[in-house]
């Protein structure tokens, strides 16, 4: 019945210091207070990092972190900190050396400690007590030890050369029937709940004892426990953390269960002894408390900004492994970062907004120097002031390597709400993995890579976060490795992140409205392409184009939507200045990149469409010259034949109508350079950084963060953009109106020709342009055609417009069917025989007699029935000229019957450049925008980005030339050999 009882006994206990406490790792502000803040009777407590006031009769010592006896006062119990009774002593004694009796003090007082002054020699004592331990009540003077003995700690007595520490005034140095243990005699009951069979195994690291742990933890468990020391209480917690916080939580809630890691050590001791033990736990009584509920308190309460710069102002409290404290200090100048560098590189980590990356290898070796790499454990805050009062607010730990017992789980890499939270931490533990004594560690703990993860508070616009979260993750590197000379590999990072619930709502209603009114509109454009291409029902080409119709509209959509969320995240996070926005996180980033993916092959398609449909049109040009007469036949005269009509006319628009399909209406070479030129030369790429700084030079000698590639495609988007628009601007008003504008020369040198192009780009609609000479003929010599330009330029002559006493040539067509079968019905036969004979003789070689007669045949044929069809002789097919109304030029439709007669629309003079890459300029443009920071995001670099989207645009030019001029002489009857 006794074990129940205990059990019994010992959770009321618990229940009753719930009661007491609460949850006691809840988040709660810290004042910033440091030693030297404490009065005389006031001592600083490690545990708090406050200022406890002393007993009446006690003073603080010289180290400022214990109580001590007044003078005249002795000590009744001393284990340091609060844990300190004194007694007074009788008038004209003191405390002896040790503090524990009163005496007459033969050599003086010491002022400092307030009891007896100790003998100055190196080897002499005062003896305080005599053989029979009866104190001597004045004292006597100062005599030398005698030789194999040495002075005693308190210099009142000889003792022979052992290291065996009393724990108080009052014990022997025999250990006899007692523990020895970390250099202190314990009665064995102090520590019989502990199973020592792997208790001084560390987790994961070697097979053997840590030497450390077996020389110190069981003494700092039960100094602790039993006796309340500060620095025992420290070490404990050390090395709990050595042990990476495991534990198993059944075992330290029983009197009666022997607890087996350090960290059950550490809880059996919190539970019991809370006032005396440093808070490594986010724990409460009822068991852990949830990491959420850590990581999105509330009440930190401090705004940042970015004009004026803040900067966060992390504190650590340092110990060193034997838990001595060794002061309150800021992180500057690389204080938890491993990595060296410049102090303004270091610093830079810690200015608000700043995403900060350091990597960089270490030799192994060097982690066994603990001169540059000292065993030090740190608790981390952040200063804040309240209402004037500096403040730290403690900032929980994430160790990514904790392991949960129950099933061996790593949850500190999962969900926020299972995850267990710390306070402590260490960088390099090069000593509790000692297996063996005075020996060299086997194997170092190094702190791989340590994020501080800020996040501001949801829904603010006043620069309010959540309290920051350090996590680290550790690994293990072996001395053979390290005497091999292997490097490993360290990173520090600073990642800045805000639940904005917003972001994904308003990113969803936007790419589902823009997305559903671009997949009408591409409906809506199929159905004009369908009645352009006099298909009453929906069929397989139909449904096509309808895909490579929501493919150009869906990929214009995207690349709206995905530019308007890396403009809007760039400007808006590097001109606030009270923080509401900062870099979006990978995660937030994933639903915009694969948009951006998906515009760019969008755009492919579209291109590739645009290509297809350009190279597939028909495309004629009509001949207006007429035979000048007949010749008689030289050997017989009574036959004659017509004067032939020169070809070459038709020879020479073909190719320049072969040139101007490639061409751009911008320099693509000049965009690409000048492009590159102002993001790489002039440093706009500089402005792509994830940090507030916003300017485009940057001093080389301080921090540059890394860059983002959303604000990297912000920053190249617009520039593009922009200079694509200043070319634009200046060839259409500037360079073609007072230099040369090829569409228009194009037109030009159809009447001075006497050359009509004839283009259906669908089967019953295309564009006109009529060229009809105003002379009558064009095939004459060069003083006749001087003669012409000067009639023309006299207006001595008509007008070049296909109606009279206008100078309208160029026209939208909307064709009647019966056209088109007609033009069909003549031009297949031909084209049949030209396409088996090129595929029997290949490109330049000897096409057969029958083929070039049906060529020449069909050629004649068409010419005189599009004349006739442009003059209006054909009875049964006939079309009227008119203006497009302002909905049918809104809505790029005709809603005309042309089932009986077609329609000539009057258009601005270069409609027909929509068959031209020259009228197709914007689809272009955005396809090379798309592919310069597509290849930007893959290779981070604008050189090469640049190279690629004019090595891309080049072959898009190429294929849109190669397959144009294949067409132009498959559907003009014009001989391939002539296109040059």
């Amino acid at each position: 019945m006794a074990a129940p009882r205990k059990f019994l006994t010992f959770t009321i206990f618990i229940s009753f210091a719930c009661l007491i406490y609460g949850q006691i790792n809840a988040i709660e502000p810290i004042p910033l207070v440091s030693i030297s803040d404490c009065t005389s009777t006031q001592f600083y407590d490690l545990t708090k990092l406050a200022c406890v006031d002393c007993s009446g009769n006690q003073t603080r010592s010289s180290d400022g972190l214990s109580c001590v006896c007044k003078q005249g006062f002795k000590y009744v119990e001393n284990f340091g900190g609060q844990s300190v009774i004194c007694e007074k002593c009788p008038n004209g004694e003191y405390a002896s050396s040790t503090g524990y009796n009163c005496i007459s003090c033969p050599t003086g007082v010491d002022n400092t400690t307030n009891t007896c002054s100790l003998c100055s020699g190196g080897n002499e004592i005062s003896p305080e007590r005599d053989l029979l331990g009866e104190p001597y009540p004045a004292g006597i003077s100062c005599q030398a030890c005698s030789a194999d003995t040495q002075p005693g700690p308190d210099k009142t007595r000889c003792v022979k050369c052992v290291n065996n520490l009393p724990i108080s005034g009052n014990n022997s140095c025999s250990c006899a029937g007692k523990t020895s243990t970390g250099g202190f005699c314990f009665p064995s009951a102090v520590l019989q709940y502990v199973d020592t069979r792997d208790l001084y195994k560390i987790p994961r690291t070697v097979a053997g004892d840590s030497v450390y742990f077996q020389q110190n933890l069981q003494a700092a468990y039960a100094m602790c426990l039993q006796y309340k020391n500060l620095t025992a209480c420290n070490v404990l917690s050390n090395l709990c953390v050595l042990t990476l916080y495991e534990f198993n939580a059944l075992n330290y809630q029983s009197e009666t269960q022997e607890v087996t890691r350090a960290c059950e050590m550490y809880f059996s001791c919190f539970f019991r002894v809370t006032e005396f033990v440093p808070k490594l736990y986010y724990y409460n009584l009822g068991g852990p408390v949830a990491g959420d509920d850590v990581l999105l308190d509330t009440s930190l309460g401090v705004v940042y900004t970015f004009s004026p710069e803040s900067r966060l102002e992390y504190r650590v409290a340092r110990y060193t492994l034997d838990g001595k404290y060794l002061g309150l200090n800021d992180v500057q100048n690389g204080r938890i970062q491993l990595c060296p560098d410049t102090s303004d590189k270091l610093n830079a980590a810690y200015v608000f907004g700043t995403t900060y990356s350091q990597n960089c290898k270490i030799a192994a070796i060097n982690f066994w120097d603990t001169t540059k790499y000292p065993m030090e454990f740190f608790d981390i805050y952040l200063e804040r002031t309240q209402e004037g009062q500096k403040e730290l607010f403690p900032i929980p730990v994430n160790v990514l390597n904790y392991r949960r017992l129950s099933d061996g789980d790593e949850i500190n890499r999962g969900d926020l709400a299972d995850r267990q939270l710390v306070r402590r931490f260490f960088l390099v533990d090069n000593v509790g993995t000692i297996t063996t004594e005075g020996g060299q560690a086997e194997m170092v703990r190094y702190a791989k890579s340590i994020s501080i993860d800020v996040t501001l508070q949801t829904d603010t616009t006043q620069g309010i976060i959540y309290p920051p979260a350090l996590n680290i993750e550790y690994a293990l590197v072996s001395l053979v490795d390290a005497q091999a000379g292997n490097e490993v590999e360290i990173s520090f990072n600073v990642e800045y992140t805000y639940q904005d619930t917003s972001y994904l709502r308003d990113f969803q209603i936007a790419v589902g409205t823009l997305s559903t009114l671009g997949v009408l509109f591409a409906g809506y454009k199929s159905w004009v392409w369908s009645k352009r291409s006099g298909r009453p029902s929906i069929d397989f080409p139909t449904i096509a184009n309808f895909f490579f119709y929501c493919a150009g509209v869906l990929a214009n959509v995207f690349f709206v939507i995905t530019f308007g969320m890396a403009f809007y995240w760039f400007i808006f996070f590097k001109r606030q200045s009270v923080v509401y926005l900062v870099h979006p996180t990978d995660k937030q980033l994933r639903d915009w990149l694969g948009l951006f993916g998906a515009a760019f092959a969008l755009k492919f398609l579209e291109v590739a469409h645009l290509i297809f449909q350009q190279c597939w049109l028909d495309v004629f040009f009509i001949d207006w010259e007429r035979s000048r007469g007949v010749v008689s036949n030289s050997a017989d005269t009574t036959k004659t034949k017509e004067v032939p009509v020169s070809i070459w006319r038709t020879y020479f628009c073909a190719n320049e109508w072969n040139e101007i399909q490639a061409v751009r209406k911008i320099n693509k070479t000049f965009q690409v350079w000048a492009v590159v030129f102002f993001l790489v030369v002039v440093g706009f790429e500089n402005t792509a950084t994830r940090d507030p700084d916003g300017s485009v030079t940057k001093d080389d000698n301080k921090y540059k963060a890394e860059y983002s590639r959303v604000y990297r495609y912000a920053v190249a988007v617009l520039v593009y953009i922009v200079i694509g628009i200043v070319q634009w601007i200046f060839f259409t008003f500037i360079y073609e109106r007072f230099f040369e504008d090829k569409v228009r020369l194009f037109v030009d040198l159809c009447s001075m020709s006497n050359i009509s192009v004839f283009i259906m780009s669908h089967t019953q609609y295309g564009h006109y342009i009529h060229g009809r000479s105003v002379h009558g003929k064009a095939d004459t010599n060069m003083r006749e055609m001087f003669e012409f330009m000067k009639k023309e330029e006299e207006d001595m002559v008509g007008q070049r417009g296909l109606l009279p006493n206008t100078e309208q040539q160029t026209f939208v067509m909307a064709l009647p069917k019966r056209l088109r079968l007609r033009y069909e019905a003549v031009l297949l036969p031909a084209q049949l025989e030209s396409a088996a004979a090129a595929a029997s003789s290949g490109r330049g070689g000897r096409i057969s007699g029958t083929a070039v007669e049906k060529k020449v045949e069909a050629y004649s044929t068409v010419n005189r029935f599009l004349s006739a069809f442009i003059d209006r002789s054909l009875k049964d097919i006939d079309y009227v000229i008119k203006d497009k109304t302002l909905l049918e030029s809104i809505m790029d439709t005709e809603f005309d019957d042309t089932n009986e007669t077609g329609v000539f629309y009057n258009d601005d003079g270069h409609s027909f450049d929509r068959v031209l890459f020259y009228g197709n300029e914007m689809t272009l443009l955005l396809f090379d925008v798309l592919t310069f920071c597509i290849a930007d995001l893959i290779f981070t670099n604008y050189v090469i980005a640049g190279v690629i989207t004019y090595l891309l645009s080049e072959v898009v030019c190429i294929a849109r030339a190669t397959g144009g001029e294949r067409n132009l002489a498959k559907k003009t009857l014009v001989d391939e050999r002539f296109l040059i």
